[in-house]
């Protein structure tokens, strides 16, 4: 099994995305708890329903090889590929709420961040995407493998109910990404951006 394949599926498993079938939505799958109570919208567009909460590990578990090209390769993809930043910049656990739609799910989730803000998310973010290698062999090795490019995306900022909120598009549609009190925040589905960020606002209120 080529390393690119593993690596391919190890991303859908942890976007938490399974395609059962071409005619059904999107499912989630994570180690279910109770729904955390702050992650719970006052807005919920038409149609979407509370299916559970769940936790995930902030931490980047990348997959083991017995092959040292591969190994080389997974560690230099992790480095290009730093998804979970997104969601936790400190690697703490990862709080999430699942709702599913007809056609979309929603996600919720929260990790802590002390002493964080958004302009600190972004630097930490940005700053886990395509460090220079110490080594032209690596270049040349990866060079010769077709990565995808950069599957979640920076569109814009804006701020909501005064707070400064980061919009980028990904695989399952809009992701809204923003900090409340010590934590950070984000809000993603396949709805439209108005829909999304309706549940942020709600979020947001006082």
């Amino acid at each position: 099994m080529s390393t690119i394949f593993k690596f391919k599926m190890f991303l859908l498993l942890m976007l938490g995305c399974l395609l059962a079938a071409c005619s059904q939505p999107p499912k989630f799958v994570a180690p279910e708890i109770d729904p955390p109570t702050d992650l719970i919208p006052d807005y919920l567009p038409k149609g979407f329903e509370l299916i559970s909460g769940f936790q995930l590990n902030g931490t980047f578990p990348w997959p083991v090889t017995s092959n040292v090209d591969e190994v080389i390769l997974a560690e230099r993809l992790g480095e290009r590929f730093n998804f979970m930043n997104l969601k936790s910049p400190n690697s703490n656990d990862i709080l999430g709420v699942y709702y599913q739609g007809k056609e979309h799910l929603l996600l919720i989730t929260k990790s802590y961040f002390p002493k964080g803000t958004l302009d600190l998310w972004r630097t930490t973010y940005e700053a886990s995407w395509s460090k220079p290698s110490e080594c032209e062999c690596f270049d040349l090795r990866l060079d010769a493998v077709s990565l995808p490019p950069r599957i979640t995306e920076l569109q814009e900022e804006r701020t909501i109910n005064g707070v400064q909120v980061a919009i980028l598009k990904g695989p399952l549609g809009w992701m809204v990404v923003f900090v409340r009190d010590e934590y950070l925040i984000t809000v993603e589905s396949g709805i439209s951006l108005d829909e999304n960020l309706k549940v942020v606002a709600s979020l947001l209120s006082e």
